[in-house]
């Protein structure tokens, strides 16, 4: 792999962080926790206008996943919360579906602005790799079903829900306000915008369909390692952010004395992280390129780079609460903030023990010289 940024990479690195700027990252940070102490009247329209500004610079569909990569690990840093991620997901489900105006239209509405959000899983049914079942109605238009942890649905335009119909795998794009489709806030750990769903005889607004010679969910498990590989980087960046936080508030912050960061074991403690969070950037980076690559078949790396990630994220952010000691677990601390969103991003497309539970036999067929066959 290539260790260095492209131009184009570069150009765009620079651009989120002349966007992402001192001024604009503390209300990013903040625009989706939905503390009982904080005021979030605004937030949506606040998430809106981001999503544009994010889409203008380029974030939609086209963009390949090591600049994905490098996007969404700044979007981490920052703590940004919304659709992005997701619309980006959905975008590359639609390129793989058949050619024709209502795919073009599809990516053309993305490119400017229109939102998705995914819904694939269910409360005890199924993994985000294995979608949940989903009921198709007698006229093939309308569907059943429920889907739990979805995110930002009042603000998404199409819901893209994922599901597993007669033992095939269906993807339909349905409208959040349509008849039949329920929605409530869940209260979790990270005080955020996930969703519970019901679809009762929801009307779908477009069926996604491949091409000949490719299924659904092939598609799928393709657009479902690209989302792990930024979901990965967006972790990473989480990770990034919690440590800078830590190390300035050890520089800041005085005991007997002396700045907390003076005191051996705390300086130890934050070299390991840094350390380990490099590695795991390195890591990332490998299955954005390999997932670049035109032969490239990245299930493994990407469950890699994602357990891996999740477990650094969470390490990090619960490392840097206790630098912080009891003020880290005040309203106004951004500490509290990053351990509540490591919590909840670290699962949101497999946990940690999934992922590995995927990876066994991959990793195993690898070593055996089977090399990249990953059957969906």
């Amino acid at each position: 792999m290539k260790t260095t940024l492209s131009p184009g990479q570069q150009a765009l690195q620079e651009q989120l962080e002349e966007f992402l700027d001192e001024e604009l990252t503390p209300l990013v940070r903040r625009m989706a926790d939905r503390s009982p102490h904080a005021d979030t009247e605004d937030n949506p329209d606040i998430r809106a206008m981001i999503h544009q500004a994010l889409t203008d610079l380029g974030l939609s569909a086209g963009l390949g996943r090591e600049s994905w990569a490098i996007a969404a690990e700044q979007l981490g840093d920052v703590l940004y919360q919304g659709t992005l991620l997701d619309t980006a997901a959905a975008a590359e489900l639609v390129s793989h579906t058949a050619a024709g105006g209502a795919r073009d239209e599809l990516l053309a509405a993305v490119a400017e602005g229109t939102r998705i959000a995914l819904a694939a899983r269910d409360t005890g049914t199924g993994t985000t790799a294995d979608p949940a079942p989903l009921t198709v109605g007698p006229d093939g238009n309308t569907v059943t079903g429920s889907r739990s942890f979805v995110g930002f649905v009042p603000e998404a335009d199409q819901l893209l829900v994922i599901g597993r119909a007669g033992g095939t795998v269906r993807a339909a794009l349905v409208r959040p306000d349509a008849p039949g489709v329920t929605v409530r806030r869940h209260e979790e750990l990270g005080r955020g915008e996930l969703y519970a769903v019901g679809f009762d005889g929801a009307p779908v607004d477009t069926w996604l369909e491949t091409d000949a010679g490719t299924t659904l969910a092939e598609a799928w498990r393709a657009v479902l390692d690209g989302a792990r590989v930024r979901q990965a980087a967006y972790l990473v960046g989480l990770g990034q952010g919690a440590l800078d936080l830590a190390v300035s508030y050890a520089k800041s912050r005085k005991q007997f004395g002396k700045p907390l960061g003076h005191q051996q074991v705390i300086a130890l403690r934050l070299a390991d992280l840094t350390a380990r969070l490099d590695a795991v950037r390195l890591v990332v980076r490998a299955a954005a390129w390999e997932a670049d690559r035109p032969a490239g078949a990245p299930r493994l790396e990407a469950a890699q780079a994602l357990a891996m990630a999740a477990e650094t994220a969470r390490k990090i952010a619960a490392e840097t609460m206790q630098v912080h000691g009891a003020y880290g677990m005040t309203e106004d601390s951004d500490a509290q903030l990053f351990y509540r969103r490591a919590a909840v991003e670290s699962l949101r497309l497999g946990s940690p023990a999934e992922l590995r539970s995927e990876v066994a036999p991959l990793l195993k067929d690898r070593l055996t010289g089977r090399g990249h066959s990953q059957p969906a």
